[in-house]
């Protein structure tokens, strides 16, 4: 039987745009070709046929020309409705679970509700939404804001922590009026920041060791991410308690906003206990250079022994797992045989 035939996509990731939108264009460096490239040359080495397939107007027909199985590297909301609605299988959560992880204060709000710990919050566009902060703040400053719907610490700056009601407001408008979409308002909580990777699905999710993100004081914004000058522990120093309630508490998180396949939580640990922060349904891959990978979870890999090849190996056979549980997951052996062929989702997408 063929190798399974994984389209690649390629499309400029959400936070070098919103981060332009932000900052301007000619202060952020985009790498997404990088990321892809990367991404190509190990999943051909793990021993799939990898297809690159650009996004726009001829997306969908270059997928149904290439005969692809599986669509890799989706890292945007419309990309997933896009594949959804036209029934094409791919790697990752789906576009509801993208939704609410996207949307920080639904997230949040989910985790609450489930009794999960998370700071207190809340969503302004302008001065009038500020308001409860003027004279009897619903939590006490400082305070810690950024962009509702944000990624890669797009749109945080040190200004992100506030000390009053004027630079609340100040911050709230810098954010919808350059980035158009609302803030988010938190208690800034102070502690270590500990990112927890997660690959697979239902009762078959496991967690990866979880990571120690050390800023030496600053918290991380877009510029200070780019820098890549932090110091990263993994496993995190934590103690087999403290390891074990973060592992447990990131997987609760993940599966109650539904994630598949994989995906990062992060939270901090502070003398209060720990808190959730958010989710990332996007979580980056890169596990090079192997001294220090480029991605959170590329770090979690390398710290069990494992490169690009292998990380993205696992993931893209839990997805296939997902998709078709009788199909044995080598795909020099069996293909995604039951789902519908390429042949029927051309009539499908020329309305036949």
């Amino acid at each position: 039987m063929r190798s399974l035939r994984i389209g690649l996509l390629n499309k400029k990731r959400d936070n070098f745009t919103l981060q332009e939108m932000f900052a301007g264009k000619e202060n952020v460096v985009d790498e997404t070709s990088k990321e892809v490239a990367q991404y190509r040359k190990a999943l051909t080495v793990a021993g799939y046929d990898v297809f690159t397939i650009n996004w726009g107007p001829n997306f969908i027909n270059s997928l149904i020309k290439a005969k692809v199985d599986l669509v890799f590297n989706v890292s945007s909301l419309i990309e997933a409705e896009v594949l959804e609605k036209q029934r094409i299988p791919y790697v990752g959560s789906d576009s509801s679970t993208i939704a609410l992880a996207t949307d920080k204060s639904l997230a949040k709000r989910i985790w609450q509700l489930n009794g999960l710990p998370t700071s207190p919050y809340h969503v302004a566009r302008n001065e009038e939404d500020s308001k409860p902060f003027k004279k009897n703040p619903p939590f006490d400053y400082p305070l810690f804001i950024k962009p509702l719907s944000g990624r890669g610490s797009c749109g945080i700056t040190p200004e992100s922590v506030v000390k009053n009601y004027n630079q609340l407001v100040r911050t709230v408008e810098r954010i919808y009026t350059t980035m158009k979409q609302p803030a988010l308002i938190e208690r800034f909580l102070s502690g270590r920041e500990i990112s927890v990777g997660i690959i697979g699905n239902d009762d078959d999710a496991r967690v990866l060791s979880p990571l120690e993100i050390r800023k030496n004081g600053q918290i991380l914004t877009y510029e200070k991410k780019e820098l890549d000058d932090d110091e990263f522990i993994c496993p995190a120093e934590l103690t087999k308690a403290e390891t074990a309630r973060m592992q447990s508490l990131a997987l609760k998180a993940y599966k109650q906003l539904g994630f598949k396949d994989y995906g990062r939580i992060d939270t901090i640990l502070t003398k209060e206990g720990p808190f959730l922060l958010e989710g990332n349904t996007f979580a980056g891959l890169v596990c090079t250079p192997k001294e220090k990978p480029h991605s959170y979870i590329g770090f979690m890999a390398v710290a069990e022994g494992k490169g690009e090849k292998e990380l993205l190996d696992e993931i893209v056979k839990t997805a296939v797992k997902r998709y078709e549980p009788q199909v044995m997951c080598k795909p020099e052996i069996k293909t995604l045989a039951t789902l519908k062929s390429w042949k029927e989702r051309g009539k499908i997408i020329a309305g036949d």
